[in-house]
């Protein structure tokens, strides 16, 4: 009996991750059109394709999956590239934030703006 509830928690385990797996890929690749950014959240300007971006996309993501503040936004995407001037976005990836920004890779920097 213990085994078998041994197995079916496993098979559980493996699902779930295998849905945060399939979930990071989508928001990952989402070519979502953004139509209002939304202040009061860390605002992710990436680009799928950007090799400094993949590097950091799963502490953005883990993070969110947890706290549901950060608004992911695919600059691949046609129509969300009118913030790159609008938010004077020069590199990606960049964090906005309560009108501070930051464009990078350091992990202990972007610790201290996803807190």
């Amino acid at each position: 009996m213990i085994k078998k509830i041994i197995k079916i928690l496993l098979v559980l385990c493996i699902a779930g991750i295998a849905g945060i797996g399939f979930n990071f890929y989508q928001t990952e690749h989402s070519k979502a059109v953004i139509t209002t950014i939304k202040e009061d959240k860390i605002n992710f300007f990436y680009r799928d394709d950007c090799k400094d971006c993949k590097k950091i996309f799963k502490q953005v993501y883990l993070y969110n999956l947890i706290n549901h503040d950060v608004q992911f936004i695919n600059l691949n995407q046609e129509k969300n590239r009118k913030y790159i001037d609008e938010y004077n976005i020069h590199t990606v990836p960049t964090f906005i934030h309560e009108n501070e920004a930051y464009a990078g890779t350091q992990k202990e920097k972007i610790k201290e703006i996803l807190k």
